[in-house]
């Protein structure tokens, strides 16, 4: 009896915590594969490469959550970037406006994205797959007509000063995941929205038949993932000092993958916060210790669809229908 209820409790200890075990035993790995790996300069790159991904992480984590889903992350990502750009650009075509414009511009441009997305997907009750293809389309035809075809830069020392200053050793974008993450948190395990997403997720007709206004809660999350898209292109323009339309391709897979990977539920009503910054740590640990190894692009892109796989399987044990 003892032996069968140890084995439960082992059990239920890997299934609790098999993403931070999993991320362990891959950072004790690569340690050894690499002597450059567990540098203090490494570990703040993989930091700085992850924030903004891991930004779009948290925001697509919320909406799978919420049982909806967006395609459309790296066309936004890219004409946030465009239009945030051109609003401070020196260059031909610019609006030179004041630094911190660049970072509204870009902000109110993935709520418009994301309002766009949210009221259709909740009033007109069409699928989110089908709606975010649509959007993925949309916002990269408009990010090549805004930029021309060209990439946007001549951005003022104010507007590229948050993407690379550090606060102490920790760069600064860092320090803006870290806040979206604690904010998010707050949001989904104190709110009532939170409570609401989950109950969404779960059984959307038992949420209506609970009164729970599904549409406003649908369109205000993805006004809130909208707002983190256009804040994680704005502060990677930041880093990068400029922004093209060819931007953000693939986004959506890396932050999809992160959420998963992390434990969120594709079928909707599980997923934590704090697993999503998780899913998006082991995504840049896997990314990064392959690019010191030397692994080409094209293993790196099988890799993260294998790891993708597993997860959704992994998932589906769990949930029962494996």
């Amino acid at each position: 009896m003892s032996g069968n209820l140890n084995s439960f409790k082992v059990k239920k200890f890997l299934q609790d915590n098999g993403i931070l075990i999993s991320f362990l035993v891959i950072v004790i790995l690569l340690s050894f594969a690499s002597p450059h790996f567990l540098t203090s300069a490494n570990i703040f790159n993989i930091l700085r490469q992850i924030s903004t991904i891991g930004i779009a992480t948290i925001g697509v984590g919320m909406l799978i959550v919420m049982g909806a889903i967006d395609l459309s992350i790296g066309s936004v990502f890219a004409l946030a970037g465009i239009i945030g750009g051109l609003a401070i650009s020196t260059g031909t075509g610019g609006y030179a406006l004041h630094p911190i414009m660049g970072f509204v511009a870009g902000i109110a441009t993935g709520l418009i994205a994301g309002g766009f997305n949210g009221v259709i997907v909740a009033k007109a009750r069409i699928p989110a797959f089908i709606v975010t293809m649509g959007t993925m389309s949309i916002g990269r035809g408009l990010a090549l007509i805004f930029a021309r075809g060209m990439p946007v830069g001549n951005f003022p020392d104010g507007f590229n000063w948050l993407g690379s200053a550090f606060l102490g050793p920790v760069p600064f974008p860092v320090i803006i995941f870290v806040g979206v993450a604690v904010l998010t948190w707050f949001i989904i395990e104190k709110r009532p929205m939170g409570r609401y997403i989950y109950a969404i997720g779960s059984n959307e007709d038992a949420a209506r038949a609970a009164g729970i206004d599904v549409d406003t809660i649908k369109i205000k999350t993805y006004l809130y993932h909208g707002a983190l898209i256009g804040l994680a292109a704005s502060v990677l323009a930041s880093r990068m000092r400029s922004a093209a339309p060819a931007l953000g391709i693939g986004f959506e897979l890396d932050a999809i993958a992160g959420s998963i990977i992390g434990g969120v539920s594709f079928t909707g009503g599980i997923g934590k916060v704090q697993d999503m910054v998780l899913g998006a740590l082991l995504i840049g640990v896997i990314n990064n210790g392959m690019d010191l190894l030397g692994v080409g692009a094209f293993y790196k892109q099988v890799v993260m669809g294998s790891l993708i796989l597993v997860a959704v399987l992994i998932d589906r044990k769990r949930s029962g229908r494996g």
